[in-house]
């Protein structure tokens, strides 16, 4: 598993169904060989290179300290925090990423 660091996780989201959004991981190792919205988006904002960087997923290894900075500033704020616009939160034979998951939820 490939690791990043953030200096912020929770964000206000744009989106007119969400509230505040959580991406912890960048990537999908899925592999789907269309032009996926989350890819295009990544690279057209930097986060990734090319299709090989974006099919080896990174955990952001900071999530949870993240989350326990950030959640209690904003408890006031929010309604609702949407998992993941990016990636799957859950992808198949990604235990840590899917353990991260379940840990955020948590929280």
């Amino acid at each position: 598993m490939d690791y990043t660091t953030r200096k912020s996780l929770v964000y206000k989201t744009k989106v007119e169904y969400g509230d505040y959004t959580i991406n912890h991981i960048e990537g999908c190792s899925h592999g789907c060989n269309y032009p996926c919205y989350a890819m295009l988006m990544a690279k057209r904002f930097g986060r990734i290179k090319n299709y090989e960087e974006w099919i080896t997923p990174k955990l952001v290894s900071n999530t949870l300290e993240l989350l326990d900075s950030e959640l209690p500033k904003l408890k006031d704020k929010i309604d609702n925090i949407h998992l993941c616009f990016m990636t799957d939160p859950f992808m198949h034979g990604e235990s840590e990423i899917i353990e991260m998951s379940i840990k955020a939820i948590k929280k």
